[in-house]
């Protein structure tokens, strides 16, 4: 094998990247300093900061404060945030969020749609392209401005179903389009945004329509060789039913809130849940995972014992994941632990489970009120901007 020699616009990416991810984690910086923290000569630094400046991805912020001494002042580099946009697609069971926003996660605009499961597949896409077509409008960005869009999806995301995503929205979009799973890509708006920046590994666990989960080693998302990441919800647990029987199954199809919601609905009667039976007026039908944020709050007792059940194995789950890989925080988020009273019900449990029965390390997301849009932007931040698969081409 003969030796082809370094790459050197390679190294001018990495480098490049390498800048932007400091800038990003650690606010603005001075040449020098920039320099001196990555290592990097002063002269590499200047010639890279001065081609992002041209571009305008990086800002002048001013005169680094200081006590006066000789010699040309240091003046602060930041990212100027504000020049590109992504458009976000956040797919959900039952409704889709489009949200365009600029790269320090500030929505301009978004809409909300719901999920049609019912439509062919290019029908739905097409409906999307179409709503972000009108939010670049409604805000004015033009398509130089435009760094990409980014769809998260839940469940397994397979190569030719994300090759069918990305190209009907590349064709109707006319941008850049990537593909990821939702709790993947909320991760990585956690390292971006998030509890990532000072923490080196982090385990995520998401609860709502389904239980997903992430694990992040050494600032990488883990993933083995067939691109598949931490799956909690497919575990397998015991739990007892209603009448003391010891059953077995994965722990999603448990305490999803499709299947709390109808473990309610199932127990539900007048002499077991009188304040959950008289809010739904005898009609149990009306107890669903996509109104439980309505019910949920009558404060039916043998309600909350329900409740509890699967909280209590979800809770027994997540800590005995997070005592085998110990991270170094465990960030829950999703729409049940949005829920009146979930997020201090499921800590308790936690703290029943973990090993110093302390319950430390467990930190609901400080991300929870993106929650709609924030994954989706992370990836296209990370992978078109920082990492610098189009970065060095913005002009």
């Amino acid at each position: 094998m003969s030796y082809s020699g370094i790459n050197l616009e390679h190294v001018k990416n990495l480098n490049r990247s390498a800048i932007l991810k400091l800038l990003n984690d650690e606010g603005a910086m001075s040449r020098k300093d920039i320099a001196v923290r990555l290592g990097l000569t002063p002269a590499t630094v200047s010639v890279i900061c001065s081609e992002l400046l041209e571009v305008h991805v990086l800002c002048e912020m001013g005169e680094v404060k200081e006590d006066r001494r000789a010699g040309r002042k240091k003046i602060l580099l930041g990212i100027n945030y504000s020049r590109y946009f992504a458009l976000a697609v956040s797919i959900e069971d039952t409704h889709t969020c489009i949200t365009l926003s600029d790269m320090r996660g500030r929505p301009s605009c978004d809409r909300r749609i719901p999920t049609d499961k019912n439509a062919a597949p290019e029908q739905f896409l097409c409906q999307i392209a179409e709503t972000g077509r009108e939010l670049l409008q409604i805000a004015g960005v033009n398509s130089d401005h435009l760094l990409g869009a980014g769809i998260s999806i839940p469940g397994v995301v397979r190569r030719e179903d994300n090759a069918v995503v990305r190209d009907i929205l590349q064709r109707e979009l006319d941008c850049p389009v990537l593909v990821e799973n939702n709790v993947k890509a909320f991760a990585e708006a956690e390292l971006i945004y998030g509890s990532g920046k000072e923490q080196e590994n982090l385990l995520f666990v998401k609860w709502g329509p389904g239980v997903g989960a992430c694990f992040v080693l050494h600032k990488q998302i883990y993933e083995s060789r067939r691109f598949q990441s931490a799956e909690i919800g497919h575990m397998t647990v015991e739990w007892e039913d209603g009448q003391h029987h010891l059953c077995q199954g994965w722990l999603e199809t448990r305490v999803s809130a499709h299947a709390v919601a109808d473990q309610v609905r199932q127990r539900c009667t007048r002499s077991a849940m009188p304040l959950l039976y008289r809010n739904r007026r005898g009609n149990l039908a009306s107890i669903s995972a996509h109104n439980i944020g309505e019910w949920i709050t009558c404060g039916d007792e043998g309600m909350w014992q329900v409740i509890e059940e699967n909280i209590d194995l979800l809770a027994r789950a997540v800590t005995n994941v997070a005592t085998f890989l110990a991270p170094d925080q465990t960030i829950f988020y999703g729409d049940l632990f949005e829920l009146p009273t979930m997020q201090e019900r499921f800590l308790a449990a936690c703290r029943r489970y973990s090993a110093d029965r302390q319950g430390e390390g467990f930190f609901r997301s400080q991300l929870s009120d993106k929650l709609e849009y924030i994954g989706p932007l992370a990836v296209v931040v990370d992978r078109l901007f920082l990492n610098r698969r189009v970065t060095g081409d913005l002009n």
